[in-house]
């Protein structure tokens, strides 16, 4: 049986400890609500920020840790009937680009959950709590660059599981800047996960 190794650093605001998993790339801290990124050893400051419950509370309340990608996408070519790009670009048709945040869970689950909650918060844009939170946000099994191939992959899954709706696609995306949201779920006793926002079972 593996055992979990810990990583002892400071944060490099206010001096607190730092509990880090070996391999986890983001770490929050609980006293001063910095988060940073772990690269090669030294700290990097990376933004987080959280998002409320909204749904009654159904069990212990914790919050899982999402990738939030700001985007310009740009769509060179497509060939496509009533899709996924025309939602993304009905306000102004004529425009091929258009900013997008993607939001893609950083924790682990089945990629069914994953398509779920991604097509969920990029598309529903639930709003940021004004306040930061004293709680561990961990459980990071995503880096920066797993979530930039995972953007990709949300973008064209949803396209590809609809039939005769595309034909051709070119794209480009341009990565803006990358931050963290916690966003709240409820753990039920027989081990489910709620999403605390949506009411979405995850598995």
């Amino acid at each position: 049986m593996s055992e979990i190794q810990i990583m002892v650093v400071k944060c490099a605001n206010c001096g607190s400890t730092l509990n880090v998993e070996v391999n986890d790339e983001i770490t929050y801290c609980i006293s001063c609500g910095s988060g940073f990124e772990l690269v090669d050893g030294k700290l990097f400051p990376i933004e987080v920020n959280f998002i409320s419950p909204t749904i009654p509370e159904q069990g212990k309340l914790i919050y899982k840790p999402f990738w939030k990608l700001e985007t310009n996408v740009n769509i060179i070519e497509r060939d496509a009937g009533s899709n996924l790009f025309k939602k993304l670009f009905s306000n102004n048709s004529s425009q091929p680009e258009r900013l997008l945040n993607f939001v893609i869970p950083a924790f682990d689950c089945s990629i069914e959950s994953l398509k779920k909650l991604a097509f969920y918060y990029t598309f529903q844009n639930p709003p940021l709590s004004p306040q930061k939170f004293s709680i561990n946000l961990k459980g990071f099994s995503y880096g920066r660059e797993d979530a930039r191939k995972l953007a990709e992959f949300i973008l064209i899954s949803f396209e590809a599981e609809k039939p005769d709706t595309i034909r051709s696609l070119k794209y480009e995306l341009k990565f803006l800047n990358d931050s963290i949201l916690g966003i709240p779920f409820y753990l039920l006793e027989n081990k489910t996960l709620i999403d605390g926002v949506s009411g979405m079972i995850v598995k």
